[in-house]
């Protein structure tokens, strides 16, 4: 090749190269200049407005923002509410109608209205332009300031009539107003499956709540009501909520695997909370402060899935209360790092306790591991934490030292594996109460390869594939260190996954989550009703059923 053709080609690549550079620094420059102006309130204000759009109706207001700010950014919920605070201050009508206006449900509307003291009850009503869709009535809930409240409920791609009847001192007022969602979409399934049962028992009160429809685009916390159709619908980061916990007129739940959100009942997000160096896993609860406690996974060890740390709910300050790699130490030893299998949510330490649920009670905790099949109970867990028993087979604590922690299975039953959802009530006489859980019957434990589970009558070893699983109740005798199984039945099987609940009416509600599943027994375990999801991916996490009184509603 000749030495000037080298040289042209010379030229042409360093050119190239500086055109790459240059593409790199601008988008970089780009990137960091979009991370700095969300954070600025002044931008903020200037990229948020309030309009009318007479899409969704008359006299319809939404908020619109840029695309980079996301609804969890504290700022722009501020703006937010300074806007709406400006229209309120120069509204002439009765009321004013804000779609959506924090972004944290698709389908609410907030009302905000210009006279509201002597109000004594607030009702409403949502119908649908959908004669198959059932009317959605509620009272809201009373509190201090009148003057503004969220309504869900509407029909999601609808045009969709509300209704408000107002009583006060005076005399009764009602309004009403119309607002299309047809071109408003949702995450969610719209209508879900249905299905009747043989029992004629009334459903309880409340919305199903799915925490969790795992996906691989993005992810939100739905609500369903009692004919399955969708009524609320939060988008949130990543990963999935995992409960909602309430406290005065706040509600909280997971919102990624690093974040909590507190919102209100108008569903402004008005703190978050933030994990620290550990990843939220599974579940969390409160304590007797009203702190929260979470299940995590301390990032910088080598082991996962096996803490529990404390959210300090004033300071937001992280401590951890409990690493389970020190206490159960020579065991761990024992456990192998599994590289074959599925691994949940991209890691890749070694899960040799999978703890996924929490139940707080006087000072002490529940704990479920999946990976042990063993319910954990641990005593002073804000001071001094100590394992102070453990529901398991015998037989997987065997020649560890931790094998007369074992509390003794009265009766021939089968014993539970891989179970999920341990809640706790209490029981007739002192050191007596009951536990209730979603019983996966599944044997695997993936850090335990060499113990065979078949050899306690556990059959299933496929998380999609089984017979059935079980709602099972144990009575728990701590003076005479037993447990017995007091009520089951059978349900969809799940091997991963799932929960349980049990209703003030006594009813009970179980989802299968890798069947995408749940259902509605009455107190003797007939079927009442039962729903089916399409699923995203493969699970639908966790189904709990709220009521949201004195929350939303009355």
């Amino acid at each position: 090749m000749k030495e000037e053709t080298k040289q042209k080609i010379t030229t042409v690549i360093k050119f190239l190269l500086i055109i790459i550079v240059l593409g790199v620094s601008i988008l970089f420059l780009d990137k960091k200049i979009l991370k700095d102006n969300v954070k600025d309130i002044d931008w903020i204000r200037k990229n948020v407005n309030i309009i009318k759009d007479n899409s969704l109706g008359k006299n319809i207001y939404r908020v619109k923002k840029d695309d980079n700010i996301s609804i969890y950014n504290l700022k722009f919920q501020q703006v937010v509410d300074e806007k709406i605070n400006t229209f309120i201050e120069s509204m002439k009508d009765d009321y004013i109608v804000f779609y959506n206006p924090y972004g944290t449900n698709e389908l609410s509307v907030n009302v905000y209205f210009k006279e509201s003291e002597s109000f004594n009850d607030l009702k409403y009503t949502v119908k649908s332009s959908n004669k198959n869709i059932n009317d959605f009535s509620k009272t809201l809930v009373d509190k201090d300031d009148k003057s503004a409240y969220q309504l869900i409920g509407l029909s999601p791609e609808k045009q969709n009539k509300v209704s408000i009847d107002i009583s006060t001192n005076d005399k009764n007022k009602s309004y009403s107003f119309n607002i299309n969602l047809e071109k408003e979409k949702v995450l969610g399934e719209k209508k879900l499956k249905v299905e009747n049962g043989e029992s004629t028992e009334e459903l309880s009160n409340g919305l199903f709540t799915m925490l969790g429809n795992d996906s691989d685009e993005k992810d939100y916390l739905a609500l369903y009501d009692n004919d399955g159709i969708l009524r609320s619908e939060t988008p949130i980061i990543g990963y999935r909520a995992h409960r909602i916990l309430f406290d005065d007129d706040k509600m909280y739940f997971s919102i990624s695997q690093k974040k909590i959100a507190e919102i209100n009942n108008l569903g402004r997000v008005t703190k978050i909370y933030r994990t620290g160096n550990y990843q939220l896993h599974h579940d969390y609860t409160f304590d007797k402060d009203g702190n929260i406690l979470v299940l995590a996974n301390n990032t910088k060890k080598e082991t996962e899935e096996d803490c529990i740390i404390k959210i300090d709910r004033k300071t937001g300050k992280v401590t951890e209360l409990v690493d389970f790699e020190d206490i159960f130490k020579s065991y761990v030893e024992t456990c192998t790092l599994d590289t074959k299998s599925q691994r949940d949510e991209g890691e890749d330490g070694l899960d040799w306790l999978h703890l996924n649920s929490i139940e707080y009670v006087d000072g002490d905790v529940f704990l479920s591991s999946r990976e042990t099949s063993s319910i954990i109970k641990v005593s002073n867990i804000l001071e001094n934490p100590k394992v102070e028993y453990i529901l398991s087979n015998k037989e997987f604590w065997k020649d560890t030292e931790f094998a007369d922690l074992v509390f003794n299975q009265v009766g021939d039953f089968k014993i539970h594996a891989g179970q999920h959802s341990v809640r706790y009530t209490k029981g007739e006489e002192d050191g007596e109460f009951y536990l209730t859980f979603f019983d996966n019957n599944y044997g695997v434990s993936n850090s335990q390869p060499k113990f065979d589970y078949k050899t306690i009558g556990i059959e299933n070893n496929n998380p999609f594939k089984g017979d059935e699983s079980y709602y099972y109740v144990y009575k728990v005798n701590e003076n005479e260190k037993t447990f017995e199984l007091v009520d089951s039945f059978p349900v969809e099987y799940s091997g991963i996954v799932s929960s349980v609940q049990t209703m003030s009416n006594n009813n009970i509600i179980t989802d299968s989550g890798t069947q995408g599943i749940f259902a509605e027994y009455d107190k003797e375990h007939n079927l009442i009703r039962k729903y089916t999801a399409k699923m995203n991916k493969y699970m639908v996490y966790r189904v709990l059923k709220y009521d949201f009184n004195n929350f939303w509603f009355k």
